[in-house]
C-alpha cells in the first residue's frame, strides 16, 4: 500500500457555477435597462402625435439583417456549448468561430445603422425619438461588444482544450451572455420595426 506523499490542501474547493450565477445577475440588470428603454420608447410613442417624427426614416433592410444575424449567432453559440457537453472540441471550435463572425457582423451592422440614420447626434434633428433610439442602439452595441469579447475568450480556451464535458462553466456563461444580446436585439427590433 502506497502512502500519499503530501496531504491535500486544507483550502475549500472553489464553488461551482459561480460564474454562471454572476452572469445571471448581470443579465437581470441588463433586462431592467432594456425594459426601461423600451418602456420610454413606448411611452413617448403613445403621447406623440406622429411617431417616428416627420423626416425620420429607419432603415428596414439593416434592421432585418441584424435580426437574422442575431438569430443565426444564437444557434451557433448553443451548438458550441452542446458540442463541449459531448466532449467534441472541434465542433465547439467551429460553433464559436461562426458565433464570433456573426457577432462581428452584428456589431458592424449596428454601427452602420447608427451612422446612416440621418438624425440624432451631429444633425439638427435631435429630439425624444433620436435620444431613445440611440440609447437603445448604444446599449445593445456595448453589450454586443462585451459578448463578442467573451466569445473570443471562450474560443481561445476551446482551441487550447481547456473545456470538457465536466468543465464548461465559462462556455455556458458565454452562451448566456450572447443569448442575452440576441434576446435584447429581438425586443428592440420588435419595438422599433414591428410595432412602430
Amino acid at each position: 500500500m502506497a502512502l500519499p506523499l503530501a496531504l491535500p490542501s486544507g483550502r475549500p474547493a472553489r464553488p461551482r457555477n459561480l460564474l454562471n450565477v454572476a452572469t445571471l445577475v448581470i443579465v437581470t440588470g441588463g433586462t431592467a435597462l432594456f425594459a426601461a428603454l423600451i418602456s420610454a420608447y413606448a411611452g413617448l410613442a403613445h403621447f406623440a402625435k406622429v411617431w417616428p417624427p416627420q423626416g425620420v426614416k429607419v432603415d428596414d433592410y439593416v434592421g432585418n439583417m441584424l435580426a437574422l444575424t442575431a438569430i443565426m449567432s444564437a444557434i451557433t453559440v448553443e451548438w458550441a456549448w452542446y458540442s463541449i457537453k459531448r466532449d467534441d472540441p472541434a465542433q465547439a471550435t467551429w460553433g464559436l468561430v461562426l458565433t464570433a463572425g456573426f457577432g462581428a457582423s452584428f456589431v458592424l451592422l449596428l454601427w452602420q445603422l447608427g451612422r446612416r440614420a440621418g438624425f440624432g447626434p451631429g444633425t439638427a434633428k435631435i429630439g425624444p425619438f433620436a435620444v431613445v433610439y440611440f440609447a437603445m442602439l448604444g446599449s445593445i452595441g456595448l453589450i454586443a461588444l462585451v459578448g463578442l469579447v467573451a466569445v473570443l475568450m471562450a474560443l481561445v480556451r476551446t482551441i487550447g482544450r481547456q473545456f470538457s464535458s465536466t468543465n464548461h462553466e465559462m462556455l455556458r456563461a458565454t452562451a448566456w451572455i450572447w443569448d442575452f444580446v440576441v434576446v435584447c436585439w429581438i425586443a428592440i427590433f420588435a419595438t422599433i420595426w414591428l410595432f412602430t
